[in-house]
């Protein structure tokens, strides 16, 4: 079979170096397109060996007299055996010449790495997808615990949580409760996705295209027929030998069905809708803000998740924490959560909805001044090479080399909100307010563990309506665990049904109970586009807040008693 680019798919050509008795001479085929490639083969072997006439895709004298000289110096044929015609062995050896003479291929780089949806690569009862096959190799290899630090499972368990402190700026550095989660946590996957995608290019279980295009999946659980575990995640073998991607750690009903309180028949443990919604965060404005969470988070220094006032926006809030606890097991703990491969799923997945932010709501308020943009964490890379990335460095994703498959807008964060165009900004918000003030709020703390909780507080709240904020803060939580619980907190307008304003997963509560802890966790919801909507509709009340707590998902039956969480109080702030 000819070879090279020139000769290739030539039917003429083909069929002469496969022996048939048909030649190329100047009284056969003398002017067939096969005799172009020829003269321009024999171009290729020496530029002088056609001075009059060139390619001119006639076999003439000239070409005779190139094909004999050809003939003498390359197939080193006897004076006796000379005819002028082109034969087997010449048309083999032109497709040799030419073919070593094209340029080395070029490797097809993709503009962008493109990170695709676990349950669209794999849904529920379809074969493995190659690229969760390739993330398997990768944690498989890292797993291993043997070879450099960047290729220690532990290692990455580490970065993000560790006690006690090993103080060497790489390690128990994750950002929590502040405006540094985000961007954090960004470097974070990049630097743990380019290690596996140079564990995968040495690995001879994956093929080329997806060495290629491998980029890490996420996981995008705010849909019906998502919100289980993905599948590949859940089997304790994979292939005949056990699964890198299991973890048998987690909560009840999260690898196999059990019964959950007050159904029939065992099943999987699912999300529910108020664990994923986008309302919370979608209309959040504006980033951040030196006192309240806004989008990303309260204005820090560095946070690893105990800093006076820190406290998580509403991205951080939900879907993340609700994730993370629903998960559980290692999930559950700062110093483990990255221990569980579908943490990365997880975070990516977190990331993207940054970016569904950033480019819709958010766009044009991304923060500006150095405290931000300057700020510098330190990664591995995949050499194993220290680098120290700035926040300002990675808003745009484009530059690091990556993009999503979807950045719609999640169809839970409903019609409303500050524009009507998803791909207009809104006009950008004062960056600086004022302390929010405590108009309202609980005598004495709120206890729960079973059953629904109201709360009631009169309130010196504003009667008219300016520019103020409303802000619900749900502050000094307590418990002796985690519960499997995740409560919500619901307003009680003056009539009709209670309305969601958010849930408390509860991440980082063990951290922040601990005895050196600055302050124990709190959660602030920004109420101010309900507040405005009840206000209209003639159902606030301006002197006196309602709210209601209730457990918004199914806990499993015969597990162990559900601990007490303690409120230490609930209020009203206006900004």
């Amino acid at each position: 079979m000819l070879t090279s680019q020139l000769f290739a798919g030539d039917d003429l050509l083909q069929r002469i170096a496969d022996g048939s008795p048909e030649r190329i001479s100047r009284f056969q085929n003398s002017t067939a397109p096969a005799v172009l490639k020829v003269q321009q083969a024999l171009l290729i072997w020496d530029a002088a060996a056609l001075p009059l006439h060139g390619a001119d895709g006639t076999y003439g004298s000239e070409t005779a007299s190139a094909v004999v000289r050809f003939k003498v110096t390359e197939l080193l044929a006897p004076p006796d055996q000379l005819v002028d015609d082109v034969g087997p062995r010449t048309v083999l050896r032109l497709d040799e010449i030419a073919k070593a003479a094209e340029p080395a291929p070029t490797p097809v780089e993709p503009t962008a790495f493109v990170r695709q949806d676990v349950y669209d690569l794999q849904p529920d009862g379809a074969p493995l997808h190659p690229i969760i096959a390739a993330y398997a190799v990768a944690v498989r290899e890292l797993k291993r615990n043997a070879g450099p630090q960047h290729r220690l499972w532990s290692f990455h368990t580490q970065v993000h949580g560790m006690s006690p402190d090993p103080l060497d700026g790489l390690r128990n550095q994750c950002q929590h409760f502040c405006w540094y989660f985000l961007p954090w946590h960004r470097m974070y996957l990049h630097s743990f996705e380019a290690i596996c995608r140079s564990i995968i290019a040495e690995s001879d279980e994956v093929d080329d295209d997806t060495k290629a295009t491998w980029a890490l999946p996420y996981w995008d659980y705010d849909r019906d027929g998502t919100r289980e575990l993905p599948p590949v995640f859940r089997e304790p073998t994979l292939n005949g030998a056990p699964n890198p991607l299991f973890e048998p750690f987690r909560n009840p009903g999260l690898n196999s069905p059990v019964l959950f309180q007050g159904e029939a028949a065992p099943r999987l443990a699912r999300l529910v809708p108020a664990q994923t919604t986008a309302r919370g965060w979608f209309f959040a404005t504006p980033y951040s803000d030196r006192f309240v969470p806004a989008f990303g988070g309260t204005e820090t220094g560095f946070n690893h998740g105990n800093a006076p006032g820190a406290t998580p926006g509403p991205l951080e809030i939900t879907p993340h924490g609700s994730v993370h606890v629903f998960v559980g097991g290692r999930m559950n703990d700062f110093n483990q959560a990255a221990g569980d491969p579908i943490f990365w799923l997880h975070h990516c997945n977190l990331d993207r909805l940054w970016e569904v932010w950033r480019t819709s709501t958010g766009l044009g308020l991304d923060p500006r001044g150095s405290r931000f943009v300057d700020q510098t964490f330190e990664f591995l890379d995949a050499a194993g090479a220290r680098i120290e990335p700035t926040c300002g460095s990675v808003l745009n994703v484009a530059n690091l080399g990556y993009s999503y498959a979807d950045t719609s807008i999640p169809a839970s964060a409903g019609a409303g909100g500050p524009m009507d165009d998803p791909n207009r900004g809104p006009q950008r918000p004062p960056d600086k307010r004022n302390a929010p003030r405590r108009v309202g709020a609980v005598d004495e703390p709120v206890r729960l563990q079973s059953g629904a909780r109201d709360v009631e507080f009169s309130t010196d709240a504003p009667a008219t309506r300016g520019d103020e904020r409303f802000l619900v803060a749900v502050e000094h939580i307590s418990a002796d665990d985690l519960p499997k619980a995740e409560w919500g907190v619901f307003l009680q307008p003056t009539s009709g049904d209670p309305v969601l304003v958010g849930t408390l997963p509860l991440f980082g509560l063990r951290e922040s109970n601990q005895p050196d802890a600055d302050h124990e966790l709190s959660y602030v919801f920004d109420i101010t586009a309900l507040v405005h909507v009840l206000d209209a509709e003639g159902r606030w009340d301006a002197d006196r807040f309602r709210a209601k707590l209730a457990q918004v998902n199914a806990v499993p039956v015969n597990g162990e008693p559900e601990p007490e969480v303690v409120i230490g109080t609930i209020a009203l702030l206006v900004q």
